[in-house]
Parts: C-alpha cells; sequence; structure tokens
C-alpha cells in the first residue's frame, strides 16, 4: 500500500500541484496587496504622517524594514516545519494588525512598534515564502514564474501609491492606513486555498556548507549594496521630486510609473536571464541601476525630461534584482539548501537595507538636500557590478 502523504509533507516529496500557475496567481495577488499597502505604500504615507510624529519618521521606516528582514529569516525555517499556509496566514495576520495600530498611534512608540509589526507580515507573507514555492515548482521555467510573481509587486507599487495617496487626500492617513489593514485582513486569506501546504525541506549539512561558500557571500555583499541604493530611491523618491519642484500629484504619478515599468522589465529579464545566464543579468542590472538613481538629481534641470530618464532608468532596474539574485543564488546553493539560505540572504540585505532611510535622513541633513544620498547610493549600486562578476559562472552564465 501507498502510504498517504501528511497535510505538512515536505513540497519536495509532493510530485505535481493540480495547477502550479495558480499558486503563482495567488502568490502574486497577495504580495500585490500586501506590499502595495505597506512597502509599496509607506513612501506615500511618510510625508504626511511625519508631521504628527516630530517632523521626522524615519526611525519608524527602519524599524519597518527591520522587522520584515528578522521575519524573513525565520520564514526560511519556518516553511520547513510548519508548512506554506500557516506561515502566510501568519503574516497576513501581523500585517494587518500593525497596521491598524500604527493608523490609531498617538507617540512615535506606538507608530514605531505597529510598523515594526506590519513589517514581521509582510515578510512572512511575501517574497521570502513566495519565491521558496514557487522554485520548487517552476525550476525548468524559473524565470517566467519569478517574472509574473515578481511583477505583482512591481504592480503593486504603480497602482496602489495613487490609491493610498487619493484616500490620504480624501480623509487622512489615518484612516487611509486602516483601509489598508482592512484589505489585508479580508482579501489575503482566502487565496491561501489556492497555495500547497507542504514543507519545503533543506538539508541542515548542505547549507550550511553553501552558507559558507565564497559565492554565497559575494551574493551575500553585492544584494546588501542593491538593497541599500534601492531602499534608499525608494523611500525618498517622491520627497526628492517635490523638492525639486514637482508637484504632490506629479511626484506620485512619477514614482508609480517607474515601479509600473519594472513590469515588462521583469518579463523581459526572465527571458534574458534564462537565455545568458542570471550572473550576468545582475551584472546589467547593477550598472542600470546606477545610472537610473544618479538621473533622479537631473530632474530640477531637466524638468520633466529628467522626470521621465529616472522613470525609464530607475523603473527598468529597481525590479530585476529580486529576479536574477534569487536564481543566481539557487544555482549557487542548490535545490534543498535554497529556501533557508533565500531567507538568509534576505535577512541580511534587509536589515542592512533599512538603515537606508535613516541614513537618507542624516545625509541630506548633512549636505542640505538629496544630492549627496542620492551620489552615495548610486554608487553603492555601481560597486556592485564587479563583485557580482567574481561569482563563478553558472551553465547559464557560460552558455
Amino acid at each position: 500500500m501507498f502510504r498517504a502523504l501528511s497535510p505538512l509533507a515536505p513540497l519536495s516529496a509532493v510530485r505535481t500541484v493540480r495547477n502550479p500557475w495558480l499558486t503563482v496567481a495567488a502568490l502574486s495577488a497577495m504580495t500585490l496587496l500586501i506590499q502595495g499597502c505597506t512597502l509599496m505604500s509607506l513612501g506615500v504615507f511618510l510625508p504626511d504622517l511625519a508631521p504628527d510624529f516630530g517632523g521626522q519618521a524615519g526611525g519608524a521606516a527602519t524599524a519597518f524594514l527591520l522587522a520584515m528582514s528578522l521575519a524573513s529569516l525565520a520564514v526560511g525555517w519556518a516553511l520547513g516545519r510548519i508548512g506554506a499556509r500557516p506561515v502566510l496566514l501568519a503574516g497576513i495576520a501581523l500585517g494587518a494588525a500593525g497596521y491598524a495600530l500604527a493608523a490609531v498611534a498617538q507617540d512615535m512608540f506606538a507608530l514605531t512598534a505597529g510598523l515594526a509589526l506590519a513589517g514581521m507580515g509582510v515578510g512572512a507573507s511575501t517574497i521570502v515564502p513566495g519565491i521558496a514555492v514557487i522554485t520548487r515548482h517552476h525550476a525548468a521555467r524559473r524565470g517566467l514564474a519569478l517574472a509574473i510573481f515578481l511583477g505583482a509587486a512591481v504592480v503593486a507599487g504603480a497602482l496602489v501609491p495613487p490609491l493610498v495617496g487619493t484616500a490620504i487626500a480624501l480623509w487622512s492617513w489615518r484612516s487611509a492606513m486602516l483601509l489598508c489593514a482592512a484589505v489585508m485582513a479580508l482579501a489575503c486569506p482566502p487565496l491561501l486555498l489556492l497555495v500547497p501546504n507542504g514543507r519545503i525541506d533543506g538539508e541542515g549539512t548542505k547549507t550550511k556548507a553553501a552558507a559558507i561558500s565564497p559565492d554565497f557571500l559575494l551574493i551575500l555583499l553585492a544584494s546588501t549594496l542593491l538593497q541599500l541604493a534601492i531602499n534608499g530611491v525608494l523611500f525618498a523618491a517622491v520627497d526628492s521630486l517635490m523638492a525639486q519642484g514637482l508637484p504632490r500629484s506629479g511626484a506620485v504619478l512619477a514614482y508609480s510609473g517607474a515601479n509600473l515599468l519594472g513590469l515588462p522589465a521583469l518579463l523581459m529579464g526572465g527571458m534574458l536571464a534564462d537565455r545568458i545566464g542570471p550572473r550576468r543579468s545582475l551584472i546589467a542590472t547593477a550598472l542600470l541601476l546606477a545610472a537610473g538613481t544618479a538621473a533622479l538629481l537631473g530632474v530640477g534641470a531637466m524638468t520633466m525630461a529628467g522626470v521621465w530618464l529616472f522613470v525609464l532608468l530607475w523603473g527598468t532596474a529597481s525590479a530585476l534584482p529580486g529576479q536574477s539574485g534569487s536564481m543566481l543564488l539557487a544555482d549557487v546553493a542548490g535545490a534543498d539548501a535554497f529556501p533557508r539560505l533565500l531567507g538568509i540572504n534576505t535577512a541580511v540585505i534587509g536589515l542592512l537595507g533599512a538603515l537606508a532611510p535613516m541614513l537618507t535622513d542624516r545625509m541630506r541633513a548633512a549636505g542640505d538636500g538629496y544630492a549627496l544620498p542620492i551620489l552615495v547610493y548610486a554608487a553603492l549600486a555601481l560597486t556592485a557590478a564587479p563583485i557580482i562578476a567574481l561569482v563563478r559562472p553558472s551553465k547559464g552564465d557560460a552558455g
């Protein structure tokens, strides 16, 4: 007799999923809603909520990113212990509860606690579990599957921030944040029915060996630099554009357009990475990100031409590191070690990348504007390119 699979059987023991593309669709929808309401819209919330808390809220945003990163570290372990659905459900609950707490906060401590709780929820319900589940089921077409999944975050960045901005204008930032909490709590749990509940197991010895390999450490270093560069612009773009003369509506529109452009970039980047290999693709991404970040400085001088240059270059490049970087890490780590190493990589780069809002505040104060932080973030992206080149090429890169 065949032994029935446990509801928490490892995904490696489950040969097929009824329709793996439905799983991609469900995870993509959750990422769109959760990241759209939180990570992608936090830069829209900050200018309106900051005056209620002494004029600066960079510390609360940093707490959000730190908590998101720490949750990612735990998610890699939890996926192998309790299964994908419980991890995702816990993340949804934490995200909604944290945003609700932040919306009613009356002091910086409560705001920081609420955003930290929301950050934990985002880390447990979006990128790390999504990539781990999708990579397991789409090894042969991972570029396309990851493009669709990560494209949801791109769509979230283009679609949700204008809606949040409209809600803030109509009501207040508190009402808009409560609305986001309600959307996460009500719309996301039903999507879990389309996600397989198996555990995603790795082997501890392989994970340890891969974690200390030079290639993994190089990927970790390059990913950290890229994440700092992306976060630095992500949370400062709207305010920087407004400081250079754009009205609020125009700044939000440009920010959303940059995020939307990442969707075709992901689809083309996925096909390109499948063809030339993730290492070469990630090197090109780092160079393009450096140019796009520097382009943000030209908005004041070139007006709308500068805006569109930033939208085109940064919008294309900012979406791609998660795709090519995950593919490169999968090649280095192997299938068994990948979920845990992905969690470690995401946690470390997130923890260090979480410093970006606070560093931006310090550099902006020291340089009396955004020129210094933008140049620093462009230099970090540029530095990542030669580091990626040191990673041993995979078969895809060599082919």
